[in-house]
């Protein structure tokens, strides 16, 4: 009988790595082609790396499924991955490197909703009792200081901690809206001071961060989303200055350009909005967004959602 045992020699994991690199060679979207070779090299070193066993394997796939699995059309727990291990903030600052004096950008979040509805100057965004009421007013501009044509979008939480996307109690357009500007690119409206709250922690990544002695907290803010024709569209938050949790938010978020100071009001303040009772705040924010051209950018005509 033959001694089979040396016939061919063994395949090392350089090799397996190797073989599946070179099978995305006949990929005819160069760019595409590059994406998932960087992708197989990268995954590859990481599995060598920690040195994965099958059981730590099996484990990633499991909470892939899990992902997808809670995963609907009100709750996207692939971000809420992307959000906690800091990707989706490190996209956001390669997409969006912006100049001086350009108000910075921050993450989408999993909670925006398209089509929030077109709300007058001065509208309450919440359509029933939140927490304490807050006036928001501002302007949009360009880089140069010029007032801008522009609509704002807008959306928070209230003081139960949730998105109305989140709420099935809350009507659907509750805590936001959009805005558009008026020839001086001034916008105002009713909102309530925001509170911190956590991400949900019910499913795989609040597992995970459970697992590596995270908190799933975020610090208080408020969602915008300025566009104006010729201008660059800008995704950020306004957080406040006094909440918790700006030294750690969990989707390392915080950005201290954009921290602001809600100043409080009593209830005979002379100032105070149009239907609002008892104790409020206030909140100026100038949001300057750059040209198109000097981005580098295709100019954003102004689209809405």
């Amino acid at each position: 009988m033959s001694d089979t045992s040396s016939a061919g020699a063994r395949t090392t994991p350089d090799e397996i790595t190797a073989a599946v690199v070179e099978r995305f060679e006949a990929c005819g979207d160069p760019r595409l082609r590059e994406i998932m070779q960087s992708l197989v090299r990268h995954l590859h070193a990481f599995a060598k790396e920690v040195d994965l066993s099958e059981a730590e394997w099996q484990v990633m796939i499991e909470q892939l499924t899990a992902t997808g699995q809670i995963t609907d059309d009100k709750r996207q727990e692939f971000i809420l991955w992307s959000d906690t291990l800091g990707l989706s903030m490190l996209v956001d600052a390669l997409a969006n490197q912006l100049p001086e004096g350009a108000t910075e950008s921050t993450v989408l979040g999993p909670f925006y909703v398209a089509g929030s509805p077109l709300r007058d100057y001065g509208a309450d965004i919440a359509e029933e009792e939140a927490g304490v009421p807050a006036w928001v007013h501002g302007r949009i501009l360009s880089t140069d200081g010029e007032p801008l044509e522009a609509e704002l979008d807008v959306w928070q939480n209230g003081d139960n901690r949730l998105y109305a996307v989140q709420d099935p109690d809350a009507p659907e357009e509750h805590l936001r809206g959009r805005f558009r500007t008026r020839e001086d690119g001034s916008f105002a409206f009713l909102a309530v001071r925001p509170v911190p709250y956590p991400i949900p922690d019910d499913g795989p990544v609040g597992k995970m961060l459970e697992a590596t002695g995270r908190h799933p907290w975020r610090p208080a803010h408020i969602h915008m989303i300025a566009r104006a024709p010729g201008h660059r569209t800008v995704t950020t938050h306004i957080f406040d200055e006094e909440s918790e949790y700006l030294d750690s938010d969990a989707v390392f978020a915080v950005k201290p350009s954009l921290l602001r100071h809600f100043e409080p009001h009593s209830a005979d303040d002379p100032e105070t909005p149009e239907g609002v009772e008892g104790e409020w705040v206030s909140l100026e924010c100038d949001i300057v967004l750059t040209p198109s051209a000097e981005a580098g950018e295709p100019v954003d005509r102004g689209r809405t959602h």
